[in-house]
């Protein structure tokens, strides 16, 4: 099983500072989050503004003012909250061993902050940490799992999931933000898949392909390249673009150089925006901002802020993580990248009635 062959990652999530003097410890809820990636990726920002403003909203944290600096030892206390945090870094640091160590490091930290509630966010974390809290007295809520969250034994069934872990997970919205596509680009009929090899990828590949499969995505899935290889990457996506209308362009963001060295995420996309002309469409908002043309959003602000709820019922209402269903959001915002836009000589003027929001930068070219 995926659940016991690796072990992952260390550091987690919620960048939080601010520790409000003179309040009593003894009556406050204590929550330890654990975030599969770093404080610096985009999908984290994303994820972690959701969680904060649910905090905020139920209460539980005083004011935003109390979001701070993401670092190894951050943590927040407000009027009703003890939180401690815990990044994994596997984006960038995902060898066996780096991950068996991280892990350790973690369930430590888990044991000795002694919380009412651990939240785990994505896979590694959900697989890796989660399975070691699995029938503990510890409730356990996950979000942003990329796909059916079965894969990793934590529930019994989507409904009903039997143990002390439920959670939110990513549908992915593929068909949505390839219909988008499809729209601002009515003449494009064949896709290809571009995509590092990733525990977060390779659920979305896998779905893309069941759905090229049955007949119900608008273009046609010509081939797929699944490497965390950089030099494979542009070297195949340079074959690629003259074989297709558009690209749908997955998670970057484990790929090496020659050397073996992590190239960032935001280095793959820049590549990728000086040398392809074809449109493209994504997933995830992380990616329209990164620079790429589209989205059906599956938000990482939905994914933590309904983890949250979850996590409220569960700690205010007494209820029990094993009948809580696991669900997943509805997607967010169609956004369009307006720079993506102009440079691929696409006026978007007729569409800003289906558009919900533009994004004017492109991170990846900064």
């Amino acid at each position: 099983m995926i659940r016991r062959s690796r072990i992952a990652v260390g550091l987690a999530l919620v960048c939080f500072f601010a520790l409000q003097a003179g309040a009593d410890p003894q009556n406050k809820r204590r929550i330890f989050i654990v975030s599969s990636y770093h404080c610096d990726y985009l999908w984290s920002q994303s994820t972690q503004q959701g969680l904060s403003e649910a905090m905020l909203q139920y209460g539980y944290l005083d004011s935003l003012s109390q979001v701070g600096l993401c670092g190894p030892e951050n943590g927040v206390e407000s009027s009703r909250m003890i939180a401690k945090k815990a990044w994994m870094d596997t984006k960038r640091i995902n060898s066996s061993f780096d991950i068996a160590i991280t892990t350790e490091r973690i369930l430590k930290e888990i044991q000795e902050f002694q919380p009412d509630l651990v939240m785990l966010g994505d896979d590694n974390a959900a697989n890796y940490i989660g399975n070691q809290l699995l029938d503990t007295n510890i409730p356990v809520v996950f979000w942003g799992i990329n796909g059916l969250p079965l894969k990793y034994g934590l529930i019994d069934s989507m409904d009903k999931p039997g143990h002390n872990v439920t959670g939110i997970w990513q549908a992915g919205y593929y068909k949505e933000g390839l219909q988008l596509l499809k729209r601002l680009v009515p003449l494009a009929k064949t896709f290809a898949i571009l995509s590092c090899d990733s525990v977060s990828a390779r659920p979305n590949i896998k779905q893309l392909q069941a759905l090229d499969k049955q007949g119900k995505l608008p273009l046609k899935l010509v081939d797929v390249v699944k490497t965390n290889s950089f030099e494979e990457f542009k070297q195949r996506t340079l074959e690629l673009e003259p074989k297709v209308d558009a690209f749908f362009v997955l998670n970057h963001d484990t790929m090496h150089d020659s050397e073996g060295k992590h190239v960032d995420m935001l280095e793959v996309g820049r590549w990728y925006l000086e040398n392809i002309q074809k449109p493209e469409a994504s997933h995830e908002d992380q990616f329209v901002r990164e620079g790429m043309l589209m989205t059906a959003n599956d938000s990482g602000y939905n994914q933590a802020y309904a983890a949250f709820e979850i996590a409220y019922d569960i700690l205010e209402q007494g209820l029990n993580p094993g009948l809580i269903r696991t669900r997943t959001p509805a997607h967010g915002p169609y956004l369009v990248n307006t720079q993506r836009a102009e440079k691929l000589g696409i006026d978007l003027t007729r569409f800003r009635s289906i558009i919900d929001e533009f994004i004017t930068e492109s991170k990846a070219l900064e």
